[in-house]
């Protein structure tokens, strides 16, 4: 039995169309704006998005929810009773508990439906990082490979996905205990913008200072075209209601003549709610 089926969920911020045109699943999430509890069970449209960013820039809180792996187990478990195998790339292990989460769920069905192979592949990465993994699994997968050989190809991989990205106001990562208050602080007087990567252990690190977005969304393109790999022609612009600065980073990467092929997207709640409005991210696949 080689059948299986590739799930991903709102942290992979990634086009709707694509999911749908390739069937890939779903995994929905909640999340809050204020007292407010919406759940996602699609991508969505970048309307939601846009409102979502504006009530944050309105002084609303948002919040996000991890899945639990009682509910991983509930949306698993109509595949399986298919004998429909699971390739699930969750979030970064290091940035959530969602991978965890998979792994018990993974571990309860495995007793229930034995003949059922479940991989769960921890990405260390988020938002358009994985979308751009969805795309290679889905990718050999059409070729024919098996779930496990997919998922070991993944996992060579996973250790050379690019997500280099700034945030316009470091509230946001400070209020998730992500920063220091101080940090923030001097930051914003000074018009600091930090540039951040997601590291191999798939957490946050600040890895460069640049004095306004325009110079920080500079050094994503250089940093990308230093440890780029020419294979890999597809990659992501993802941004929270940052549109400008995504066509910004966009023109500077087609002054390379690379033959880029160059998607942008707007990011998730679930990333967006601790990053914050203004965010840009550079996402590819490095040497």
């Amino acid at each position: 039995m080689n059948e299986y089926k590739i799930f991903i969920d709102l942290s992979a911020d990634i086009e709707g169309s694509f999911v749908k045109e390739n069937d890939i699943e779903f995994i929905p999430m909640e999340y809050k704006i204020g007292e407010e509890t919406k759940v996602s069970v699609f991508v969505e449209s970048d309307e939601v998005m846009k409102e979502f960013y504006q009530a944050m820039k309105d002084g609303k809180v948002t919040a996000t929810s991890q899945i639990t792996p009682f509910k991983y187990v509930e949306y698993f478990t109509p595949f399986c009773e298919k004998n429909i195998n699971i390739l699930y790339l969750p979030l970064s292990s290091g940035l959530s508990q969602t991978y965890s989460s998979a792994l018990l769920a993974k571990d309860e069905l495995k007793d229930k439906y034995p003949n059922v192979k479940i991989e769960i592949v921890d990405t260390l990465s988020a938002t358009s990082g994985i979308a751009l993994l969805a795309r290679i699994a889905l990718d050999n997968k059409n070729k024919g490979l098996s779930i496990e050989d997919n998922a070991k190809v993944l996992a060579d991989i996973v250790k050379r996905t690019s997500v280099n990205f700034f945030v316009e106001d470091l509230k946001y990562l400070k209020r998730g205990g992500r920063i220091k208050a101080s940090t923030a602080f001097i930051a914003g007087a000074l018009n600091i913008k930090p540039v951040l990567i997601i590291n191999k252990e798939g957490k946050l690190e600040t890895i460069a200072k640049k004095h306004g977005s325009k110079k920080a969304a500079g050094s994503l393109v250089e940093r990308f075209n230093e440890m780029h790999d020419d294979n890999y022609k597809t990659v992501y612009i993802s941004h929270a209601d940052a549109i400008d600065m995504a066509n910004f980073v966009k023109g500077k990467l087609e002054e390379l003549n690379l033959g880029l092929d160059i998607k942008i997207v707007m990011i998730s709640p679930i990333i967006g709610a601790h990053v914050g409005p203004g965010m840009v991210a550079l996402c590819s696949i490095s040497k």
